[in-house]
């Protein structure tokens, strides 16, 4: 009778399984379901738009375009305080809420056009969306948090220079700042209801882009170009005309929107924008903007009901 010796290597049979105790112990924490894991990708992608807990690189990007919505507005809430003299009349275009929004706007596009694709894109190069998948996460729920993460980025990249503003602006009245405060109050509802134009008029388009979009440098690129070209069409079109098929198009210059409802909303000269140019009233201007904020609400949950 022969007998079969296991092969040996350095005194180890090979061939044979082993189990191991790694102190493996259930979860006994608390189990904070959809709740929990909506906040965590919130967090988690407020990390990844501003290159938190990355490297230096992925940090440069964002926070220089943060600095340099915040710097002109803390620049001129410093000279109210330090120089002696200074008064309205020398804070130029800057001064004036609805005129910051012209400066701030095209910033306002960059930062959008980097978040959004920040925010989508690398989950689906890295098959990311099976882990969520695995979790009491839905498609709607996913999505949900992603756009909040953007609409409150852009919220606060607006918001917080325009406050600085108003209140260095408000410094500069001779009754003191309270009276400025509260005479400049009379703007404030412009202003929100702008920001939430330039916020949704821009952030919609971008995750539009993003979701389709397969690297972040192309969707960046393409939505930067849409945008671009819309308010180029803006551009081309005679002034004053009265043709339809100009009104057809005015409502595609995406980019012109939030800065005629701007106008609209503080009650000044319109700019010539692609609605304006065409005798359409602004108010075409918000309802394009939710109109576009529905359908790409619409076109995400129909492109990511698949992979949840």
């Amino acid at each position: 009778m022969s007998s079969v010796v296991p092969d040996t290597q350095d005194g180890i049979e090979v061939g044979q399984g082993a189990v191991y105790d790694l102190g493996y112990r259930p979860h006994d924490g608390d189990r904070l379901g959809r709740s929990g894991a909506f906040r965590a990708m919130i967090v988690d992608g407020t990390r990844r738009a501003l290159g938190l807990r990355r490297k230096h690189l992925a940090k440069i990007i964002p926070w220089g375009l943060i600095a340099a919505a915040i710097v002109p507005a803390v620049w001129i809430m410093g000279l109210t305080y330090v120089v002696a003299g200074f008064g309205l009349e020398d804070t130029g275009p800057w001064g004036d809420p609805a005129e910051f929004f012209e400066y701030i706007g095209l910033l306002t596009l960059l930062f959008v056009a980097l978040t959004a694709p920040a925010l989508l894109i690398p989950d689906r190069e890295h098959g990311v969306l099976a882990i969520y998948a695995s979790r009491p996460v839905r498609a709607a729920d996913y999505l949900l948090a992603r756009a909040a993460t953007l609409l409150g980025l852009t919220t606060l990249f607006m918001l917080i220079p325009q406050a600085i503003l108003y209140v260095g602006i408000s410094g500069l009245y001779f009754d003191g700042m309270l009276a400025g405060l509260i005479e400049n109050g009379s703007n404030l509802p412009a202003t929100l209801g702008t920001l939430a134009a330039f916020v949704l008029g821009f952030g919609g388009p971008a995750f539009l882009v993003a979701l389709f979009a397969k690297r972040f440098v192309i969707a960046s690129g393409v939505y930067v170009m849409i945008m671009m070209l819309s308010l180029m069409m803006a551009e081309t079109m005679p002034r004053a005309t009265e043709l339809l098929v100009f009104k057809l198009i005015a409502p595609l210059s995406l980019m012109g929107h939030p800065y005629s409802v701007r106008d609209w909303l503080f009650d000044q000269e319109p700019e010539g924008w692609a609605l304006d140019r065409v005798g359409l009233p602004p108010w075409v201007g918000a309802a394009t903007i939710v109109g576009v904020v529905v359908a790409v609400a619409f076109l995400a949950h129909r492109r990511y009901r698949r992979e949840f």
